[in-house]
């Protein structure tokens, strides 16, 4: 088959993830696919296990796919779109981009064109499609390219769209957001440990009841505040933690971490210069 609906350069975690989505989820079949990774390892890795087409190099994929995801680290980007751009053609080639920090108009000037660039953020939990991301659209895209770029991330998990000056914020709280919840849920099982339970016992309590807790704030109409005097009662227990949290200022260090992370994302732009 010389021409492919999809070309995924990058093949990494993430790149799987969405790739696995799509297979599952029938939304592509692996003939319709063709995907390149700099890790020769890895390339073999994904063309045996999914069955898929390994192009030699990035210019071949380009000339050879419609619709490109670039799913790389942003330090690689820059030598990734001088070889895209080699074969690209705006009116053949789509850029799906999922990289950080890095907005469609810096692909679009690398490109040299009117690129049609959809730019996605997803976040880890893709793996095992219940991930979150959000889908902006680049100054070019059209409405096709838009609904294909939805289709793909609707494979692994849920998705909102939003103007594309709020995706560093938005990186920062769904992007990053699973590793503040790995962390939170790390000191709570560790604590469980210190405590005298077995670590699967403390692992599970802090598992399931995260899960519980995202359950209950999907499903429930009321605010979070709300939920939160229904478990705390008054001179109790959770009462008696919150009150330390406030006393830690939690709020403060959480504004500030994510703050960070926001601030990382527009500086993942100028490390490119």
């Amino acid at each position: 088959m010389d021409n492919y609906k999809l070309g995924i350069i990058g093949c990494g975690n993430m790149g799987e993830a969405i790739l696995k989505g799509i297979l599952d989820c029938n939304f592509l079949k692996p003939e319709e696919i063709i995907i390149y990774d700099k890790d020769n390892y890895r390339e073999r890795y994904i063309k045996n296990n999914y069955k898929v087409y390994a192009a030699k190099e990035i210019a071949e994929l380009v000339k050879k796919a419609m619709h490109i995801l670039l799913a790389v680290k942003p330090q690689d980007l820059k030598v990734v779109l001088e070889k895209v751009k080699i074969n690209f053609n705006y009116k053949v080639n789509s850029i799906i981009s999922i990289i950080a920090g890095i907005p469609s108009c810096y692909i679009e000037k690398m490109l040299s064109s009117d690129a049609r660039v959809v730019r996605i953020m997803p976040n880890t939990p893709a793996l095992f499609r219940k991930g979150m991301a959000v889908v902006s659209k680049g100054r070019y895209v059209k409405n096709s390219d838009l609904i294909f770029s939805k289709e793909l991330i609707k494979s692994v998990g849920d998705y909102l769209f939003i103007d594309e000056k709020y995706q560093n914020i938005a990186t920062a709280l769904s992007g990053s957001g699973p590793a503040y919840f790995f962390l939170f849920c790390k000191y709570l099982i560790d604590t469980g440990i210190k405590n005298g339970l077995n670590p699967e016992i403390s692992k599970k309590l802090v598992t399931e009841t995260m899960i519980g807790a995202g359950i209950t704030i999907k499903k429930s109409k009321g605010s979070l505040d709300n939920l939160i005097k229904k478990v705390a009662s008054p001179g109790g227990t959770t009462e008696a933690a919150l009150e330390e949290f406030i006393r830690g200022k939690l709020d403060k260090i959480i504004v500030k971490a994510v703050e960070n992370a926001k601030k990382r994302a527009y500086e993942l732009e100028k490390f490119l210069d």
